[in-house]
């Protein structure tokens, strides 16, 4: 069987989102920019899933996050900030604490609108208090 073709079809399209979860997390690396573009508003069914699906792939990703925070789909840049980068670890959002930074504290008018600066900002208090408490 071909990876590819469990690529959701539509927003609604659980199904091949519960058979990925299934496949070894290796087998979807060729598979991110694909799964990331069903992130795009966390509102559909299956984002908060690819969302869960992503995170062992941890590093590897912050690529394809940064094209997202590069675009101009503040919609976009909001839903994956809820939907994956809150959720990844200490480690990743360290590395990803300058893209977070620019979303907090520099955003455009369309981040601030969507909400995507306010997210940013609840992320990086997350990791400051983390901070506090790491030994």
């Amino acid at each position: 069987m071909d990876v590819r073709e469990l690529i959701p079809k539509d927003k609604m399209d659980t199904d091949s989102v519960n058979k990925l979860k299934n496949l070894d997390v290796r087998l979807l690396r060729d598979l991110v920019p694909d799964l990331l573009e069903w992130t795009q508003d966390c509102n559909w069914p299956v984002a908060r899933d690819i969302g869960e699906l992503l995170l062992p792939l941890g590093h590897e990703l912050i690529p394809y996050l940064r094209e997202i925070f590069a675009s101009d789909d503040d919609c976009w840049k909001y839903a994956i900030l809820v939907e994956l980068v809150k959720k990844l670890p200490m480690a990743v959002l360290a590395e990803m604490e300058p893209d977070l930074r620019r979303l907090a504290f520099h955003p455009t008018r369309g981040e601030r609108d969507e909400l995507a600066a306010e997210e940013a900002a609840e992320i990086l208090a997350h990791m400051e208090k983390y901070d506090k408490f790491d030994i």
